[in-house]
């Protein structure tokens, strides 16, 4: 299985090609997903079944993942798994901080329209995200898949 920093730096590469395919052929609405990618790749991984370092990278705020760490199996379905994990890991997220965004909308730190834009960009937003974690279990699967594999010895009746 490859290293956290093998994982940072295949997806730091292929956040970098999308950036630079997205500025070379002017598309206008690429940070929401470049965006994406760098949130999925420092701090949504699926390694967050672990104590790994994206679940480090949180800091103080590590602790709110404490029960994922504790309830996900590592390299389940449910944590590694194509599009069920990344939503279980949004979902999770969304659960802390829909609240935190509902006080700030109801103390009128941030304004409706903000709420709006936050709104439209999720769809890129999570797409992003997707694809950080679908890099991220492809590397481990070639990985795991490329490994020698050990050989047993035969026993003697």
């Amino acid at each position: 299985m490859p290293s956290g920093n093998v994982h940072d730096t295949v997806n730091s590469v292929a956040l970098t090609g999308y950036v630079v395919y997205s500025v070379a052929t002017n598309q206008t609405d690429w940070l929401p997903t470049a965006v994406g990618i760098a949130v999925g790749t420092l701090w949504l991984s699926p390694d967050l079944d672990l104590k790994s370092e994206p679940y480090y990278r949180f800091g103080p705020l590590r602790v709110l993942w404490m029960p994922y760490v504790k309830i996900m199996p590592h390299r389940s379905i449910w944590s590694h798994g194509l599009i069920i994990g990344d939503v279980i890991r949004l979902l999770y997220s969304a659960a802390l901080l829909i609240p935190l965004l509902f006080l700030a909308f109801y103390s009128e730190i941030i304004q409706a329209s903000t709420v709006d834009s936050l709104i439209d960009v999720m769809p890129a937003f999570i797409i992003g995200v997707m694809t950080a974690s679908t890099i991220h279990i492809i590397l481990d699967h070639t990985s795991s898949w490329f490994r020698p594999k050990k050989k047993r010895k035969k026993r003697r009746f």
